[in-house]
């Protein structure tokens, strides 16, 4: 029975801070698919760091970069390009 309670302890001390890190949110899962895209487009991710609450808010740009598979690069030069369209950036 102790040994219940201590772990319950320890698994919501883990979790509390495991989220108060912000590990696990949505916005750290977007801004770790656009560090990931970055070195190939850089000014992608300048858009990005301009307009972090937009991609966190609305929810087809969210989407789009949390569905991203970025090992696929057919699919992220989509999704940039969608982003550049949406910002009216010339590719």
């Amino acid at each position: 029975m102790l040994l219940d309670i201590l772990f319950d302890i320890y698994i919501n001390i883990y979790i509390n801070i495991y989220t108060s890190l912000g590990y696990g949110t949505k916005k750290h899962k977007i801004e770790s698919k656009m560090e990931k895209i970055k070195s190939d487009h850089p000014q992608a991710y300048v858009i990005y760091m301009q307009n972090q609450a937009l991609f966190e808010t609305d929810a087809e740009l969210s989407k789009k970069v949390l569905d991203l598979d970025v090992k696929n690069k057919m699919a992220v030069n989509n999704t940039v390009n969608e982003i550049y369209a949406l910002f009216a950036v010339a590719a």
